[in-house]
């Protein structure tokens, strides 16, 4: 029997200000997600979010926290709060990310390299680690809501979805700190979702080609770089990714429809990493 909403329950969402983040905040509201913990730095990104999560959904709950995913106290504090707020935590995608491009190794400083991986690895562990404690004691979600007539084998008691990159298995020339990140998200995501798959939490990860957003590019001269070079010549699909399609796959990810799907990291990258095309 099919569910009445693709995920009826509580998302919490980092990164949520902008790009991916607030595609995945509002994905989830029109699939029908209940309650939103928003989390980010930019409290004006995470107050226009908000905005148009309400309008997508008028009816969800939605909080925001300012949250500094390096900052182990932080980010306790924001998944602390959430939990009181809404009792449970079904869903958590943690999009916080940033990019820098600081050269090869010689010519990366300590600072810059210590940056990317406490943002990109350790800021995301941070919050996985604090998702994970909250998910593996809660009811089931066939418990938590009986409405939604989700079948006893597809039950779970939360699911995390993690953004990696294609350059977790394909890496850039000029980037080694923020490749070497993302190939951490992908093993942490994969030892996760081993040790948590009897508590029924599921973690998998998503690795997204080259996006078109604000992140990816802050300005026109760097938007044009990327569309000249690894859009153009490495991305079959020869076109940007949009935000929004990497929601659908979080969603998708994280609801019971993928009831057998954990320790997976998915490529939604226009076939970056399938391999070169020399059309």
């Amino acid at each position: 029997m099919a569910t009445k909403t693709e995920v009826p329950g509580i998302a919490i969402i980092t990164g949520a200000a902008s790009g991916m983040g607030r595609a995945t905040a509002l994905a989830f509201a029109v699939a029908g997600a209940t309650g939103f913990a928003l989390l980010d730095l930019n409290e004006a990104g995470l107050a226009e979010t908000k905005t148009l999560v309400s309008k997508a959904h008028p009816s969800a709950r939605v909080e925001t926290y300012k949250c500094d995913v390096t900052q182990e106290s932080s980010v306790i504090s924001a998944y602390t709060s959430a939990k009181e707020a809404f009792s449970r935590i079904d869903y958590a995608v943690h999009c916080a990310g940033i990019v820098t491009f600081q050269g090869p190794s010689a010519d990366c400083t300590l600072e810059a390299f210590d940056h990317q991986n406490n943002v990109n690895y350790r800021g995301l562990w941070l919050c996985a680690r604090e998702a994970l404690r909250n998910m593996r004691t809660q009811s089931l979600d066939t418990e938590a809501y009986p409405d939604a007539d989700i079948p006893p084998h597809r039950a779970q008691r939360g699911s995390i979805v993690n953004i990696s990159s294609g350059l977790a298995l394909h890496s850039q020339s000029g980037i080694p700190a923020y490749c070497g990140a993302k190939a951490g998200v992908t093993a942490i995501t994969r030892s996760d979702a081993l040790d948590y798959a009897t508590q029924r939490v599921r973690v998998n990860s998503v690795l997204p080609g080259v996006v078109d957003s604000p992140m990816t590019n802050p300005s026109p001269e760097i938007r044009q770089w990327m569309y000249d070079n690894p859009v153009k010549k490495a991305t079959p699909m020869r076109r940007f990714g949009l935000p929004e399609e990497i929601a659908d796959v979080c969603v998708f990810l994280s609801g019971n429809k993928a009831s057998f799907v954990t320790g997976a990291c998915w490529s939604v990258d226009g076939g970056f990493c399938a391999g070169y095309s020399y059309e």
